[in-house]
Parts: structure tokens; sequence; C-alpha cells
């Protein structure tokens, strides 16, 4: 049985052109991204997990590193919370 190749000649389909693209790494939106990071690891009962993992998730569109997202947000919280007076 012969291979139709003809469809793969015709351009539809095809990615484009590399300069057409974004740069994601120049668009990289983290932030300090040069920070050294450290694992921050505490056991808490699983249902106080499942209600921050949903927590996170409203609040940043379930993305990946959302529970840090809170959580950061959590700490900057507390913070100008407790630096006031």
């Amino acid at each position: 049985m012969a291979t139709n190749l003809s469809k793969l000649k015709s351009g539809k389909g095809a990615p484009p052109p590399a300069e057409e693209a974004e740069d994601v790494i120049e668009a990289n939106p983290r932030e300090d991204d040069k920070a050294p990071l450290r694992p921050l690891q505490v056991r808490v009962p699983e249902a106080v997990f499942v209600e921050f993992s949903e927590q996170a998730g409203r609040e940043f569109d379930f993305t990946h590193g959302a529970k840090k997202q809170l959580f950061l947000k959590m700490w900057k919280a507390y913070k100008a919370q407790n630096m006031k007076g």
C-alpha cells in the first residue's frame, strides 16, 4: 500500500515559521525567576489539604503552581498585617 504524501506538501497544518512564534523564554511571566528556591514541606489533615487545593485552584485558575501562589499571597498578607504598628 502506497502512502499519500501530497497532504504534507500543501503546508496545511504546518507549524508557523520560527520568526512568527512567540519566544516563550523571553515572555516568561514568573517573578523572581533568579531567586533560589527551597522546598517547604508540612503535613496537614487531608481535609485541610483538599480545601487549600480547591481555594488555590479557584484563585489561580487551577494552574501549575497555584498552591505556591496562594501560600505566597497568604505570606504577603500576614507580613503586611504584622508589620503595622
